[in-house]
């Protein structure tokens, strides 16, 4: 099996593994603040990782760090299956986003360096989007056939250990031998720093709008589930028809941003927005992705920092939506999300330089 696929599947079966536990957050502990706790230390293990990951990727190798984001999070399930005391949970949850990320940022630099990067990136991402949807219905469902509150957990820890023998090979010579990667950090956020807003808002924008949604409609929980799968699903679809278009990344992305502005406004009316919503994310990210294999930059770097904004989106937004419900009322919660995606569209010309190099061409 090659690299490509393995790192297709290993993806799916780690994002699986994170979303196994949302089922069951009430068995590790039963208080509320610390269910939520629970929930987000894997977030934020993931947001201190990933930069430094993809920085390391450039100069130890991006297959080693696969291996060991891998081997990590094995650990970390067999904790929590193990061990279910909220404090143990808590500790192996931000341990989990840790290794989860040591693996993204290697696994996304290397495909993302590919000559066949728009294809193959758009079948990472899906499998990772897949993945997350995966996890969170297919615990729910070996919890009805097994009556074992923790068979997700354990089901797909026993997968990502399977998936360890998948990355096989030897680490290549670095793409960018004379350049330093810490030292390109600094001019790669000042040139596409509107490229990673950009990244933080269309990340946060699904995120806040499904925080709020629970609170805001008196749907049934059963019927509201499905209604946001729709976003996953629609996520999923827009990658892989985007990764097989060759459109231009920053009109794509200026498009889906308008897209997502008018997408939270229907939310508020309706969920069926969610969809609409999922769909530009999609497209987006699939578009930033082609943008940063351009660049010429070296991809554990750009990698890296994309990662980043987009765990800082997801942590971020939603919380600063949930603040001003509170203080203004949901209507205003919705318009500052669908602001936000319009500044997206406004400001995204900004990160495109006079000239991008071409892709890369590396075979591996």
């Amino acid at each position: 099996m090659s690299v490509r696929l393995a790192c297709c599947v290993a993806v799916f079966v780690l994002m699986a593994l994170s979303n196994a536990v949302v089922p069951v957050l009430d068995i590790f502990a039963e208080d509320a603040t610390f269910q939520g706790l629970i929930f987000s230390g894997y977030f934020f293990g993931a947001m201190l990782t990933v930069l430094p990951a993809g920085l390391a990727s450039e100069r130890y190798g991006r297959l080693r760090l696969m291996r060991i984001g891998i081997a990590g999070t094995c650990a970390a399930g067999l904790v929590i299956a193990l061990l279910p005391s909220p404090a143990i949970v808590e500790i192996a949850r931000v341990a989990e986003g840790v290794a989860t990320g040591l693996f993204v940022s290697a696994s996304l630099a290397f495909v993302n360096s590919r000559q066949d990067h728009g294809r193959l990136s758009g079948l990472y991402m899906a499998s990772l989007n897949g993945g997350l949807l995966v996890g969170l219905l297919g615990a729910g469902a070996l919890i009805q056939v097994s009556g074992l509150r923790t068979a997700g957990v354990i089901f797909f820890t026993v997968l990502a250990a399977a998936s360890f023998a998948l990355v096989r090979g030897r680490d290549a010579a670095p793409e960018t031998e004379t350049i330093d990667p810490v030292a390109r950090l600094a001019p790669v956020l000042r040139r596409y720093r509107w490229l990673f807003y950009a990244t933080v808002v269309i990340f946060g924008a699904g995120g806040a709008v499904t925080g709020l949604y629970p609170g805001f409609s008196s749907a049934d929980p059963g019927l509201l589930s499905v209604q946001i799968a729709l976003q996953n699903i629609a996520t999923i679809i827009a990658i892989l028809v985007v990764s097989h278009i060759s459109a231009d990344p920053v009109r794509t992305m200026r498009a889906s941003a308008v897209v997502i502005a008018v997408a939270v406004a229907v939310s508020f009316f309706s969920p069926f927005g969610f969809a609409a919503i999922g769909a530009a994310a999609g497209a987006v990210q699939i578009a930033q992705l082609a943008f940063l294999a351009r660049t010429g930059e070296p991809q554990g770097v750009v990698v890296g920092v994309f990662n980043t904004a987009s765990y800082a989106g997801m942590a971020v937004l939603p919380v600063v939506a949930a603040v001003v419900a509170g203080l203004f009322g949901y209507a205003v919660a919705f318009g500052l999300v669908a602001l936000f995606s319009v500044s997206v569209a406004l400001t995204i010309g900004r990160c495109m330089p006079s000239r991008l190099p071409a892709a890369a061409t590396t075979t591996e």
